[in-house]
């Protein structure tokens, strides 16, 4: 990779223009986020990823916000290989 400044940044490979940032989750509107995502997922059994992919948020930021709701994960089912049956 060259070391060159004085290609734009938006030629410059690895850039990091094209990065969109999502907005902080704070206060009242983190707190109506985290009820959201607590009753689809311990009501609607709907899965932490799905429920990320619904809100624009990351796995780990959808985990974390069901962990503050202090809802209880499932845990994922364990598939069973040739040599454990």
């Amino acid at each position: 990779m060259s070391t060159d400044l004085t290609t734009p940044s938006q030629e410059r490979r690895g850039a990091r223009h094209e990065l969109t940032r999502r907005p902080r989750r704070r206060g009242d509107d983190r707190d109506q986020l985290r009820q959201t995502l607590a009753d689809a997922y311990s009501d609607g059994g709907v899965s932490i990823r799905a429920l990320a992919a619904e809100h624009d948020l990351s796995y780990g930021l959808a985990r974390t916000l069901l962990l503050e709701a202090k809802v209880e994960l499932r845990h994922r089912p364990r598939r069973l290989t040739a040599a454990g049956q």
